[in-house]
């Protein structure tokens, strides 16, 4: 069965109190005002991230320690809560401080749990246990990997130009994008994919005709080149448009993830025209799967506008606390969806 998060739930980080989403869909927007608290639900997610990866010590020492963390309008002092329940299993850490041991118990429960299911009348644990423990572990961490492969991109287009050709870890694309190059020459390998981005580049920037790696004499880095319609040579990223380069790190992005695991994009529309914008929601909507999601935060009504029932889903700090509801059938709207937001007819907050 493929593994989609039924339900979700964080408590006590930053402006977020107690949050419960249900359903969320393989394509999802989540629009609000400035300081509404969209980036720290996202932050959640990457601090659940880091606590699969490592531990909760890691965890919080990254994000700034348990002070920094902690929903100062908490009305009952508490630990921080994260629990999610996908379709095969559940992710759960109870009242987490700096003792990683309590994720570690909550994983020997379950596991003591799963035993008791699958041992039969009158059969001894010690004949099964590793049998069982190598399918427990097998099937846990299919739906540990919507964390462990969880990837948050806040692009940085400034950044990407001035790291071009000094960054070589071409594993998997930076937060802020300043491995782009080496990414992309590893990408480059793929024909389809070279391809695809290309076709795309060429749709949304027509007079874009080349965009590829070059190799820097001293460093053996990556850079990147651009050829333009019209002109004879190539051109490095430092004379191509922030939009361009921002447009080339989103496509990357969207076409290099995981099988399994959850993506993240803050903001995707900063610098792009609308009819770029267009297609890349459109975008987003065709490459995101329920095993392997991808979520927006915006601002912008461009990207509201083209967005189906359940998709957008609004965000809004009542009493300084974050809140976040979606928005179903629109088809039942008397105003275009973007207009409904921008009006605060859909009672989600003003969106500025």
């Amino acid at each position: 069965m493929p593994i989609a998060i039924r339900y979700l739930k964080i408590s006590n980080y930053r402006s977020i109190d107690e949050l419960e989403l249900h359903d969320i869909p393989a394509f999802a927007v989540f629009a609000g005002a400035n300081g509404s608290g969209k980036s720290n639900f996202f932050d959640a997610l990457d601090f659940a991230r880091l606590v699969v990866r490592f531990d909760v010590k890691e965890a919080l020492q990254r994000h700034g320690g348990w002070e920094n963390i902690r929903c100062a309008k908490s009305e009952q002092s508490r630990e921080h809560v994260f629990l999610v329940e996908t379709t095969n299993d559940k992710i759960q850490f109870d009242n987490l401080n700096t003792d990683s041991s309590k994720v570690n118990l909550v994983w020997e429960n379950e596991f003591r749990n799963y035993i008791e299911n699958h041992i039969k009348v009158g059969e001894s644990w010690g004949e099964r246990i590793n049998e069982l423990y190598g399918r427990f572990k097998s099937e846990k961490q299919e739906a540990w990997k919507l964390f462990l492969n969880l990837r948050l991109f806040r692009i940085e287009p400034r950044d990407i130009k001035e790291s071009n050709t000094s960054i070589h870890d071409d594993s998997e694309l930076q937060r802020y994008g300043q491995n782009l190059a080496a990414v992309l020459r590893r990408l480059e390998k793929d024909d389809e994919v070279r391809e695809t981005i290309i076709d795309w580049l060429q749709l949304i920037v027509p007079q874009l005709e080349i965009v590829q790696t070059e190799t820097e004499r001293l460093s053996g880095s990556a850079q990147l080149a651009f050829k333009e319609t019209g002109t004879d040579k190539l051109f490095p990223a430092h004379l191509i448009s922030d939009g361009t380069i921002y447009l080339l790190c989103l496509l990357v992005a969207m076409l290099d993830r995981p099988k399994t695991g959850i993506t993240l994009i803050e903001e995707p529309e900063r610098g792009l025209h609308p009819k770029a914008i267009m297609e890349l929601v459109k975008g987003f909507r065709e490459h995101a799967t329920i095993e392997s999601p991808i979520w927006l935060t915006t601002h912008s009504e461009s990207v509201v506008r083209m967005l189906k029932d359940n998709e957008l889903w609004l965000v809004d700090k009542k009493d300084g606390k974050t809140q976040i509801n979606p928005v179903r059938n629109i088809e039942n709207l008397q105003l275009n969806l973007d207009e409904a937001w921008l009006s605060n007819a859909l009672n989600g907050g003003l969106p500025w």
